[in-house]
């Protein structure tokens, strides 16, 4: 072997262990991480989601990646926030009645009035009493990052409906949970409990009449081809919970843990933005196919709030109520 050739042998090798040294190097390794949702790509979930991972690279320097899975192609909201409490998915936005199973106490997000405005919801979450309700669950397997902004919950219905009156026998489709279902019972409607992504199909069959939804999901899944009447109560400012596996929460080192935290806070600021221009466009896009806007008179408005009070009365909500009294007094 010439003195070159061995020259060139040696480099050959330490460059090879220097290549394998840093492959291997955890330093170096990029985690590869999932979020799925329920909604499709143009929701404000999917924004925020998408924010999520762009600043979550961007903060971790490229050692944080993360695929988004919409539409729920991994399951839905249920099967998500289960997932993420077992460990089995990283990241997941959800409905904050989902979480009712793991803590009674976020009940008190899906009771009817609960918030005067998004900004005394996000006031109030971003404060105290969305840390308590943070917490409540964490022991469950499930880190809550952020609430993010899913819309204001009306009646969408096949039918016109204006008053209690006109809801009373009708089928209501409800999230499944204690509060809805208090809530439909309030209405003297047929509760009929089913997952979000058999409502257009339930709607077009006639198997139910009705249902408590935003305008931004009814129009990002077109059920305005099936339900033509959107009825604006102001019943309840649906904020949803951006989640994570406490597992994962925990295997992270402080510096990948404040990463998650400032990628989801500034995200989260990203995705409530576009819950404005989004209900806007959603109410037009509404319209335009065909559907019709029911507006309603502060006397018609006062109407659904009073025949929701025995829902407020209900003994088994006597814990949810007391953290109801002390988000009222925050207005």
């Amino acid at each position: 072997m010439t003195r070159v050739t061995k020259i060139f042998f040696t480099l050959c090798c330490v460059l090879c262990f220097t290549i394998a040294g840093y492959v291997t190097d955890p330093a170096y390794a990029v985690m590869k991480l999932q979020l799925a949702h329920e909604q499709p790509e143009i929701h404000p979930y999917h924004v925020g989601a998408t924010e999520f991972a762009k600043l979550l690279k961007e903060y971790s320097k490229g050692e944080m990646e993360v695929t988004i899975f919409p539409n729920g192609t991994m399951g839905k909201a249920s099967a998500l926030a289960e997932s993420c409490s077992m460990g089995t998915m990283d990241f997941a936005a959800v409905f904050s009645i989902i979480l009712e199973a793991y803590s009674p106490k976020f009940g008190v997000l899906t009771m009817p009035y609960c918030f005067s405005n998004w900004d005394h919801a996000d006031k109030v979450l971003d404060g105290p009493i969305g840390d308590e309700l943070r917490a409540s669950v964490e022991s469950k397997g499930i880190k809550v990052l952020a609430f993010w902004r899913n819309g204001l919950a009306e009646i969408h219905s096949r039918m016109p409906i204006r008053t209690p009156a006109d809801i009373k026998g009708k089928k209501l489709r409800i999230q499944e949970g204690p509060s809805y279902a208090a809530l439909s019972k309030a209405f003297g409607a047929v509760t009929t409990p089913m997952s979000f992504g058999e409502v257009y199909s339930a709607l077009q069959l006639g198997t139910v009449d009705a249902q408590t939804q935003t305008i931004n999901n009814v129009y990002t899944s077109k059920m305005f081809e099936v339900g033509k009447y959107f009825t604006k109560i102001n019943m309840n400012f649906n904020t949803q919970p951006f989640i994570m596996s406490m597992q994962l929460w925990k295997s992270l080192t402080p510096e990948q843990q404040d990463i998650v935290t400032r990628a989801a806070r500034d995200a989260t600021k990203a995705e409530r933005a576009y819950h404005v221009k989004d209900t806007q466009t959603s109410y037009d896009g509404f319209v335009k196919g065909g559907g019709e806007v029911i507006e309603l008179s502060e006397e018609e408005l006062q109407q659904w709030r009073d025949v929701c009070k025995p829902v407020y009365e209900d003994p088994q909500f006597a814990g949810v109520m007391e953290i109801f009294n002390r988000i009222q007094k925050q207005k």
